[in-house]
């Protein structure tokens, strides 16, 4: 591992040793370390620019003191989501489950098309977003689970 890497990994697991679970994932640490695995395996290439990305994201992580609940900055929270859009567009390497999430929310919206007819057909047209909604989110979770799948056989998962 590049001294880069390795301090970079240290500073991470010293900021983020204390936090409960959910802190870890909201602050997306297991998307850093593997990110910093594959710069490592040489899979990412370590540029200047993804380099001063990663650094700002891992050095604004607030450090837990005690048992209190750590308080989110926006704009750290921001610049998390910035550095996996940039990771995505520029590698084409994705957060785990990315594909399911962005999937069953748009289903949702697009799925009342499908629930329409069973609205006009009871008479009752109400009645299609409440079965549109539910059909649309299961179609949209299942395209997403097949993407998330399909990522991860290319290995572009993180």
């Amino acid at each position: 591992m590049t001294k880069w890497a390795e301090e970079i990994k240290e500073a991470l697991k010293t900021k983020t040793e204390s936090y409960s679970i959910q802190e870890r994932e909201n602050v997306s640490v297991e998307y850093i370390n593997n990110l910093l695995a594959q710069i490592d395996s040489s899979t990412i290439d370590e540029t200047e620019e993804l380099k001063s990305k990663i650094e700002y994201v891992v050095n604004e992580m607030p450090k837990k003191i005690g048992e209190n609940r750590i308080s989110y900055n926006t704009k750290h929270l921001n610049e998390i989501t910035n550095l996996q859009t940039y990771i995505e567009e520029k590698f084409n390497f994705i957060k785990k489950g990315r594909f399911r999430k962005r999937y069953m929310l748009m289903g949702i919206p697009l799925g009342i098309p499908f629930g329409l007819p069973f609205g006009v057909a009871i008479g009752k047209i109400g009645l299609s977003l409440l079965i549109g909604m539910p059909i649309g989110m299961i179609i949209g979770l299942f395209v997403g689970n097949y993407l998330d799948k399909k990522a991860k056989t290319e290995n572009r998962v993180l």
